[in-house]
């Protein structure tokens, strides 16, 4: 799959090679040494020590002027080499932060007079972007990976796939344009047999789907062994969510941001059924800005702000969301082939999931909708069990922090309490402490009976809970709905545990 390929792919270009993890280890600390190698009419001066104090060091100097640097615990030049197809050559200069699997930094700069970064780029476990030349005129496309899927639906990082990630040079910068290559993303798709190992299959599949390859997709999967079939299947949900913004994550650099902006999004036919659109919050200052993203006249547009927020200081935008309350979280397709998105908001200290219907110019929140009544459910549930972990923090708390959890609990129980009656599951609500909902589907979606179904994790609070981080059994959660005179409510909602994994035990 792609790890091979892009171990195999990489072109004959100047390079430093790293050094090896286990004997910089091993080895007595190691004197700085300072290397230096012409890039066109500037001097790549590295200083390196493997993995000593201080950091390396890659610096860009024109008539001994220091011009740029970057810093890191490892670092080389990449490249160098005229990849725009300006007549000026560029400098690839790479860190490695010296971790297990990651991680890897890239930077590209072009060696005009003042340097000009054209790439700055977080490359995960992706140690190489390889320049090619894929569409047969101009600038070079870079190839690396997409590791979106690393340690994914119970997967190990051995056998984690690297989806592939192509960068071209639009408006003056390399930029994510993973989707305008379908057929680089077939290329290592090979077909289902008896030993087609978990993360081969999910590369094949998500390879298909991103391509466009729908149709093959599911009969790629329908010749899967069962358990692997069975296993995709039930992270199919998960799956199609997770590559809803595949290519789409540097939309907002091509319609004007910041390519330093933080951002998050998901992808989805919003306006219309059929458009590939993006919905994102990009960070801008002291400022997120919630704006739907899409293609117009060969580039990308981006609407007004559908809502800003104030961004917190250091809030994170990947994995984990840290300091970030409020962010897009799920594309749900409706019955009129468009798809309408939820939007995860904790900003008034609890969790919400509006559902906004999007327009190219404009957006509006449901109020009386079923997708709408499913999610403050969920957004109930998740609330009532968030507030319950807060109490099993390890940092010590006071009694007045102690008093103010316990009438969080008390509140988040008396919302959620006339729903537990129309469940299935029974159990005590002051114990739940992980509900996790990680897509939503409407299989059901009619002018007065809807059902929504979710992946979703929970867990009780075991006897011996010593922190904030509970356990929980993979669940699908079914709602049902009605329509009466009052609007959509929910008449049932069940539980039932998820079937499905990589590995047989």
């Amino acid at each position: 799959m792609l790890r091979t390929v892009l171990a195999a792919a990489v072109l004959s270009l100047p390079a430093l090679g790293w050094s090896s993890l286990a004997g910089a280890q091993s080895s007595p600390p190691a004197p700085v040494e300072t290397t230096r190698t012409t890039c066109g009419a500037y001097t790549v001066q590295l200083r390196q020590n493997g993995f000593e104090d201080p950091p390396d060091s890659a610096s860009l100097l024109l008539n001994g002027v220091t011009l740029a640097r970057v810093s890191d615990t490892m670092v080389k030049l990449d490249f160098c080499r005229d990849v725009t197809g300006d007549g000026i050559p560029e400098a690839m200069l790479t860190g490695f932060s010296g971790g297990a699997h990651c991680c890897f930094t890239h930077h590209l700069y072009s060696l005009s007079n003042p340097p000009r970064r054209v790439l700055h780029v977080f490359s995960a476990d992706t140690d190489t972007l390889t320049p090619q030349q894929l569409d047969g005129q101009g600038a070079l496309e870079l190839l690396g990976g997409d590791w979106r899927f690393a340690y994914a639906y119970g997967l190990p990082f051995a056998d984690s796939p690297a989806l592939w990630r192509i960068y071209s040079f639009i408006g003056g910068q390399y930029v994510d344009n993973s989707r305008a290559y379908p057929g680089v993303a077939l290329r290592e798709v090979g077909q289902p047999g008896p030993d087609t190992r978990p993360g081969q299959a999910l590369y094949d599949y998500a390879s298909l789907l991103v391509a466009g390859k729908t149709a093959r997709a599911q009969t790629y999967l329908s010749q899967l062994p069962p358990r692997l079939r069975t296993w995709l299947t039930s992270y199919g949900p998960d799956l199609r969510q997770n590559l809803s913004d595949y290519g789409m994550s540097d939309w907002p650099t091509r319609a004007g941001a910041d390519p330093d902006a933080p951002r998050t999004g998901i992808g989805g036919s919003f306006s219309a059924p059929g458009r590939a659109e993006y919905l994102a919050v990009v960070g801008q200052g002291k400022t997120a800005a919630l704006r739907l993203y899409r293609p117009q006249s060969g580039g990308i547009v981006a609407g007004d702000a559908l809502d800003t927020r104030p961004l917190p200081a250091g809030a994170i935008f990947e994995t984990g969301f840290a300091g970030l309350n409020w962010w897009p979280a799920f594309t749900v397709r409706r019955a009129t082939g468009r798809d309408d998105a939820v939007v995860y908001d904790a900003s008034s200290g609890s969790v919400q999931y509006p559902v906004y219907r999007l327009g190219t110019a404009s957006g509006t929140v449901l109020k009386d909708d079923a997708l709408g009544a499913a999610t403050r459910l969920i957004a109930q549930l998740e609330a009532l069990a968030r507030h319950v972990a807060s109490g099993y923090a390890s940092a010590p708390r006071s009694a007045a922090q102690q008093a103010e959890i316990q009438r969080r609990i008390d509140v988040a129980v008396s919302r959620v309490q006339p729903a537990l009656a129309l469940g299935n599951l029974k159990f005590d609500p002051r114990r739940l402490g992980n509900f996790t909902v990680s897509a939503l589907e409407m299989p059901l979606d009619r002018a007065d009976t809807a059902r929504v179904v979710a992946p979703v994790t929970f867990g009780l609070v075991a006897a011996e809970q010593d922190s904030e981080y509970v356990t929980g059994e993979r669940s699908t959660l079914t709602i049902d709905l009605t329509r009466g005179a009052g609007g959509w409510t929910v008449t049932r909602w069940a539980l039932e545990k998820r079937v499905g994994e990589p590995y047989a035990e």
